[in-house]
């Protein structure tokens, strides 16, 4: 009795589960096997019906722009409840734009704000990017190669080139891959030589054999000496290619100038003189450029610093300006440097007829401001 009460209640509790678990599977959703965005019911509606309907009901251009933006940028989304969300966004932004369409002022207040803060945003990343622009044109500007009016003679690495400062990456490239490849190459000749010389010392040890044993009447077969070509052609061809290689190396050493070639560095060499020309009469003029700070900082080597008295000192510090008049010019006339106007320092120092005058005012001003502050101190 009790076995069959058990058995009942086992088949009833089967049914009674079974039946739960099929109104549980009619609510689980179905997993998809591919992504939502290649499905049709997706790709439909969102393209022809939501995409269009915002661009269609966008209230300006920039709007619509950023609209073509964030579908680019969201066009990736694989995950259908990311898709979701961000489809359930873009449905309330067309709901908004077209009651705004149709005069709701509620909604029209809401996107004209939105118009203007994409405008915005708009104008503040094309000021960006133009400023971005202009700080990579300047750092181009400041990095590219100049002539320097120099000439680079050929070698058997490259041909004739321009001294450029700074000199481009792809010229010091291909100066460096050819030095390897030469490298490996003469390692490659030097191993087929090695390779070549044991091929011929087989084949005179295998004649040697082969004459030894026909005197004895023994048999003998070769395998060097009747495919002697087979064995040494190739080493030979790879030999001649390598000779081949070192001729052109050699041709590339010995390449003329172009005459275009030597027109431009000679016309960099002139730009470039007339450019420090330049700078100097700026320098003389009052301006501090870099080569004037430079200047100034430079001293003589240690080895003479070490024997310069302190006055010796002072006095190569005054003569790095590039002055040749006052103080500065009798310096250099002192200490033997080479002045376009030896006499020109003697101007302020004022007209030698005239110095007794000048001497009798300068302490006639003396004595008047010493009157002056001693009438101050009694004032106080």
């Amino acid at each position: 009795m009790a076995a069959a009460l058990h058995s009942l209640t086992s088949a009833e509790s089967l049914a009674h589960r079974a039946r739960i678990a099929s109104f549980v599977s009619s609510l689980r959703p179905l997993g998809l096997r591919t992504p939502v965005c290649n499905l049709l019911a997706h790709r439909i509606p969102t393209r022809w019906s939501l995409y269009r309907g915002l661009l269609r009901d966008a209230p300006s251009d920039d709007v619509r722009s950023r609209i073509r933006t964030l579908f680019q940028k969201h066009k990736g989304l694989r995950k259908a409840s990311m898709v979701k969300r961000v489809l359930a966004r873009y449905h309330k932004m067309r709901d908004m734009f077209a009651a705004a369409k149709a005069g709701e002022p509620r909604s029209q207040a809401i996107v004209e704000r939105y118009a203007r803060m994409v405008a915005f945003c708009n104008e503040k990343a094309r000021n960006d990017r133009l400023a971005q622009e202009m700080l990579a044109w300047r750092d181009k500007l400041a990095k590219r190669p100049i002539m320097t009016g120099i000439f680079l003679r050929a070698t058997i690495y490259h041909g004739p080139l321009p001294r450029l400062k700074p000199q481009p990456k792809h010229i010091s490239g291909l100066i460096g891959w050819r030095r390897k490849q030469r490298e490996r190459r003469i390692d490659e000749n030097r191993a087929n030589e090695e390779q070549l010389m044991d091929m011929q010392c087989e084949v005179e040890q295998e004649r040697a054999l082969a004459e030894r044993a026909l005197q004895e009447g023994q048999p003998f077969k070769s395998e060097f000496v009747e495919n002697a070509d087979l064995w040494l052609n190739p080493m030979q061809e790879r030999a001649d290619e390598f000779e081949a290689m070192l001729a052109r190396d050699e041709e590339r050493a010995r390449t003329p100038f172009p005459p275009a070639l030597t027109a431009q560095i000679m016309a960099a060499r002139r730009e470039k003189i007339a450019n420090k020309t330049r700078e100097l009469q700026r320098e003389r003029a009052g301006v501090v450029l870099k080569r004037t700070l430079r200047r100034r900082r430079q001293g003589p080597p240690a080895h003479i610093l070490t024997k310069l008295s302190e006055e010796e000192k002072h006095l190569d510090q005054v003569s790095r300006s590039v002055s040749e008049v006052g103080y500065v010019g009798m310096v250099k006339r002192r200490l033997g440097f080479k002045l376009r106007d030896p006499e020109a320092y003697k101007v302020e120092l004022g007209n030698p007829k005239e110095m007794e005058r000048l001497e009798r005012e300068a302490a006639e001003i003396e004595a008047e401001n010493e009157r002056r502050r001693r009438e101050d101190i009694a004032m106080r």
